[in-house]
This record gives C-alpha cells, structure tokens and sequence, in this order.
C-alpha cells in the first residue's frame, strides 16, 4: 500500500478515466410531485422488498427538507414513496446493516436563535426493522459525514479474514469510526478514524476527538466519507467525496474511493470515479451546485462492475455502472 501523500483534485483529474463509466440512469421518483429528490442512498433490500432513500425538497430552498423511504414495485422502474415507512426532518440520508441492526442515519439541522447561520449534526437510529428506526446517538455540532463500520478483533495481528460475501458485515468486537471535523482542526471538512469498543461510545465527546487522517486533502479542498465496505484483504474500501471552489466560486465534487487499513492508518492514493461532465446536461438548485455530485452507496456485483448512486446538482439523482473500483485493492492484497 501506498503511504499517505496530499494529492489534488487537479492531479487526480490527471489519472482519471472516463472509460470507466460503463452506464447512466437518471432515477425517477413517484408521489413528490414538484419537489426535487438527490443525495439518495444505494437501494438496500428488506424481506424480498427494494427500498432506497433520498432527501427531498423544494427546488426554491431547502426548507421543509425530508427523508423519504421509496420503494421499487413490480414492473415499475420508478422509486415509489412508501407509506408505510417513518419520514425524517433529515437531510443527506444513509443505511447501513450493523451486525444485526439497521443503522439510519442523517443530517439535522435547526437555526439556533442566538446564531444567524443555520446548526448541524449528524443523528443515528437504529433497529431491528425500518419501520421501527430509534434514535441513540448524536455527533458533535458542526460535523456531517460520520461513518462507522464493525472490525475483526485488531488485538490479533495474525488475524485474516478470507473471502467475505460482500452483502455481509465482519462481526467483531471493535468499531471503526470515520469522523469530518471542520473549522479549526478541519477548516472545511477533513476525515478522522478512531476504532472504539461500543456503540455506547459512539458519542460527541469521543467522535470530536478522532484523530485526523494526515494527507487527504490539500490546503483549499475538502471532503467527507459516505460508505465503508469491508474488504477481502482485511483493508476498508472507503467512498467518499473530494469538492473545492472554482476562480468564480461554483463548486465541483467528485465520488472518490481509496483503500484504508484501519490498523497502520495509511491509505491508498485517491481516485475519482465519476464527474459531471460524464452525465447528460440536467438541472441544478443554483448554477454554482452544477457540478456537484454526491456519493450516496456503491452496489458491487461478482464481476468486477459496480453500481454507484450519486446526488447531482442538489436536484437530481443517478445510477451510475462503472468498473468496480475496490477491485484492484483486494487483488493488491
């Protein structure tokens, strides 16, 4: 594995091959009429049913933000809201199995009556079903993209693991926490890791003392992670995304994903999988969110394709097939 060395947008766009987009879908929502649906989790299936979640909104504005379960029904290929599943005054919604819970997550956020700008946090739920979704835990105010992924007892060094089914988690006793502090240990937005020993620990205390990851991002670029896999080499597949501003302050992000080993805390080189200018011209919120694509979930299959689902412009949302990118980590060893 690569040790951890600063690498900018602009040099990843150097490596980057669109070659590997194989598909685009645009994804169409029923039972939202006039309000926009992005920043979508992958689809994730319950007893034989396909959900996928995704925030919600007006185009106008981002008041009255919600979390929508939607369903794929047979022989419809729209996302259907679900009645039967709770709706969330979230935003930027994500699922994920945990051992054997259903861990729900997203971002809250209210306006504090002393303050002018608007507060944030992230906020779990977990249970047994997701219908019955109880929140237990929070993160510190002012960071969004906490994400956590169960591990093999790390006190065993001699410990491997070997083919893992990919649908399923490693059961261990330890907890790896990626964590996004801002302001003065972050500026915009970099990544921390800590590894705990429990849930109970999953706090804002413990979360906004994670350790940062040193060489993710250069001075003036940010980022976050949306997704850990747990990999067949004992290593985590990260995705997550890499933004910065332009001359003319228009942001642009990128799906990026690199392969993390959680006991020596280095990392693989970056690697941008998707940009905009790969997918059809389409709407946006503002001009300056164009360029704007948001890593929800990565589906990989048995043949070294993966599909990728994405935000786009804070209004639309798409499936994008491409080759899977955590491939080359597990073939590495």
């Amino acid at each position: 594995m690569k040790t951890n060395k600063l690498q900018s947008i602009k040099s990843l766009l150097r490596y980057y091959n669109p070659r590997t987009i194989k598909k685009t879908k645009k994804l169409k929502f029923v039972g939202v009429e006039n309000r926009e649906v992005y920043n979508i989790t992958a689809p994730f299936r319950v007893k034989r049913k396909v959900y996928l979640i995704g925030r919600v909104e007006l185009r106008e504005h981002e008041q009255g933000t919600r979390v929508i379960f939607f369903r794929r029904l047979k022989h419809s290929h729209h996302w259907h809201v679900d009645e039967n599943c709770p709706v969330f005054d979230l935003q930027d919604p994500f699922i994920f199995k945990f051992r054997d819970l259903n861990i729900f997550g997203g971002v809250e956020v209210i306006q504090r009556a002393s303050k002018i700008s608007l507060s944030y946090r992230t906020v779990f739920y977990k249970g047994k079903d997701i219908h019955n979704l109880k929140k237990f835990s929070h993160g510190p105010w002012g960071m969004k993209g906490i994400r956590f992924i169960s591990l093999p007892n790390t006190e065993n060094k001699e410990f491997s693991v070997p083919s893992i089914p990919k649908s399923k988690e490693v059961s261990g006793n330890k907890i790896g926490v990626f964590t996004r502090p801002q302001g003065k240990r972050g500026r915009r937005g970099k990544i921390g890791f800590e590894i705990i020993d429990s849930l109970q620990k999953l706090n804002s205390r413990t979360l906004s003392r994670a350790g940062i990851i040193k060489g993710v991002f250069t001075r003036g670029e940010w980022g976050g992670i949306n997704e850990v896999h747990f990999l067949k080499n004992n290593k985590l597949g990260v995705l997550g995304h890499i933004a910065r501003f332009s001359k003319d302050k228009k942001r642009y992000y990128y799906p990026i994903t690199f392969m993390f080993d959680y006991e020596t805390k280095k990392f693989s080189g970056l690697k941008i999988i998707a940009a905009r200018s790969d997918l059809p011209h389409g709407e946006a919120k503002r001009d300056d969110l164009y360029n704007v694509i948001y890593p929800g979930g990565i589906i990989r299959n048995e043949k070294d394709i993966a599909k990728l689902y994405v935000g786009v412009g804070d209004a639309e949302s798409y499936e994008i097939t491409i080759e899977d990118p955590f491939s080359e980590y597990e073939y590495e060893g």
